[in-house]
């Protein structure tokens, strides 16, 4: 996600903010945290010259990463029996 995407997705009116969240993340080493930049007219064309069996594989690892988080989250809110995922239609404070 770029950092523009990165500002409408989580409502953020400063582009710093988020360069500070990946810049704060990046330093814990947090593999997700990877900055794209926005595709653009001639970029795109380099996305049709990716082998599928690399997106493939990306896809896969992006999954575990996802199945790993988690369940670092389920493990977490057992052990602290606090909530930590955000439930649908709670309110904001």
């Amino acid at each position: 996600m770029s950092i523009r995407e990165a500002q409408v997705a989580y409502k953020v009116k400063d582009a710093k903010t988020i360069r500070d969240w990946v810049n704060h993340y990046k330093s814990e080493k947090v593999e997700i945290c990877i900055e794209t930049k926005p595709l653009m007219g001639k970029n795109k064309k380099k996305l049709d010259k990716v082998p599928t069996p690399a997106l493939q594989k990306a896809l896969e690892e992006a999954e575990l990463k996802i199945k790993a988080l988690n369940t670092l989250i389920d493990v977490a809110e057992e052990q602290l029996k606090i909530d930590i995922r955000k439930k649908s239609g709670a309110r904001q404070s």
